[in-house]
């Protein structure tokens, strides 16, 4: 299905500053790769074994060996997938066992009446109401993030993405644990997991030659980090705890709206660690949003004067966050020219036709956020940063599933809310102090593991406004 785009976004783009294709993209291959090759290049960047017909066409079946591998961008057809008939499409066992490690029981780990249990009680820890409590600390911690990297990039350039990464984890840990900083080595162990598979973890083995080889990577940080874990979700369990009453503590005493029981303790330990390691994931648009408005000084300029309008003394408040219409359509393109997740994978449980395709059981569907956000089917110019692609007008005729930063269906990110809050908090309170521009010529590759992120870090001259 081709979908009509309105014609004036194609002219917008080409006036707007005359500007080419972002660079620094992995190579895109003119023709499919052979099956050893695909599997060694996507085992190193799953970006740069995306050939072109797979932004041609919306569903292209492959055969990699024996293993049948069906790529969807058609929008009806990702909802058949994840939406219609979720429940025959789980996640790919090798990619699953990555999270189990460490997460256990957790969401981002479990399938079944065991996930949907899990997801009962977790949504409503990590709600807008519940974290709504938690933004003006994190505008100020924030602040004082900003304040380093001042300090920092006024004698030599800063590596936003690590800049970033450090703010995120101290925001995150606000509204995990209040702020406890008996936290962050916690949090910094969960924002690496799961470990980047390996080419032996994409190719199908036996049951127990895949425990064995994933559980031998644990970390050997991980009893005494999970000891922590435990203790302070114990804490907050106890009948004489005063503290906030934050992500653990909610997770303490959520409730099953359907059965109003709580989750055993063990449970709650895997919970937590599955949504801190999720919390970790979503926000790599903090590093892409730079890089792109350095790219593009008109998109730039209009992103500054709207926070000067919106924060007149520079001072950023919740109220502040609520009048940032064009920045938030800013963050919703970034977000489709570089989704946090770039890939989701399924694996048919049944035989079953997807798109008109017929599927065997065992099948694997890829439904890669990467190439449907830039498919030419689906999007006009979709290798030009355009936000004015997010306006209402210019939405209609779009399908809803072209657009898919958080997933979406049963297993939509449980945290997209707070995602999205913590990414317009550190863009709010960076761009309304700094300008950054690039600090090398040298091309800023996307690199495609289970997130996406620039390759060797993204290297900034820190400019005060």
């Amino acid at each position: 299905m081709a979908v009509g785009v309105s014609d004036d976004v194609a002219e917008r783009a080409a006036s707007a500053a005359g500007d080419p294709p972002i660079p620094g993209m992995p190579p895109r291959p003119a023709r499919r790769l052979p099956t050893w090759t695909f599997l060694r290049t996507a085992a190193t960047n799953s970006l740069a074994a995306c050939d072109a017909e797979l932004f041609e066409r919306l569903i292209v079946p492959r055969n990699y060996w024996s293993q049948q591998v069906l790529f969807v961008s058609d929008p009806d057809a990702i909802r058949h997938v994840l939406i219609d008939r979720f429940d025959n499409y789980p996640r790919v066992t090798s990619i699953r066992r990555l999270f189990e490690t460490d997460l256990r029981t957790g969401t981002l780990a479990s399938e079944g009446e065991v996930w949907r249990r899990h997801r009962r009680v977790a949504t409503p820890t990590i709600d807008p109401r519940s974290i709504r409590p938690d933004i003006p600390a994190m505008l100020e911690l924030a602040g004082r993030i900003a304040d380093a990297v001042e300090a920092e990039g006024s004698t030599a350039p800063v590596d936003i993405e690590r800049s970033v990464g450090s703010l995120s984890t101290l925001l995150w840990n606000q509204v995990v644990t209040g702020g406890d900083p008996a936290g962050l080595p916690i949090l910094r162990w969960l924002s690496k997991v799961p470990h980047k598979p390996r080419l032996i973890d994409l190719i199908p083995k036996p049951p127990w030659l895949a425990d064995r080889l994933v559980h031998r990577r644990r970390d050997p940080a991980l009893p005494l980090l999970d000891a922590d874990l435990h203790a302070m979700i114990a804490a907050r369990r106890g009948p004489d705890y005063a503290g906030p009453h934050d992500l653990l503590w909610r997770l303490a005493h959520g409730r099953d709206r359907q059965t109003s029981e709580g989750l055993p303790d063990a449970e709650v330990r895997d919970e937590a660690a599955s949504l801190i390691a999720g919390g970790a994931a979503s926000v790599r648009a903090l590093t892409w949003i730079w890089y792109l408005l350095a790219l593009h000084p008109t998109v730039e300029a209009r992103f500054h004067a709207e926070l000067d309008a919106a924060m007149p003394d520079g001072v950023a408040t919740p109220d502040a966050l609520d009048k940032l219409p064009y920045t938030r359509r800013v963050l919703d393109e970034v977000m489709r020219l570089y989704p946090p997740i770039p890939a989701i994978l399924r694996q048919a449980a049944a035989r079953d036709v997807v798109g008109g395709h017929r599927v065997r059981r065992g099948a694997i569907i890829a439904v890669m956020p990467w190439i449907v956000h830039r498919h030419r089917k689906l999007w006009r110019d979709p290798d030009l940063f355009d936000p004015e692609r997010f306006t209402e007008g210019n939405g209609v005729g779009r399908p809803r599933l072209a657009y898919l930063p958080f997933a979406t269906g049963p297993r939509v990110c449980v945290g997209a809310s707070f995602a999205l809050t913590q990414m317009l908090v550190v863009i709010a309170v960076l761009g309304r102090r700094f300008r950054f521009r690039l600090a090398s010529d040298a091309p800023v590759v996307p690199f495609g593991a289970i997130s996406l992120q620039p390759k060797g870090g993204l290297p900034v001259l820190v400019e005060s406004r």
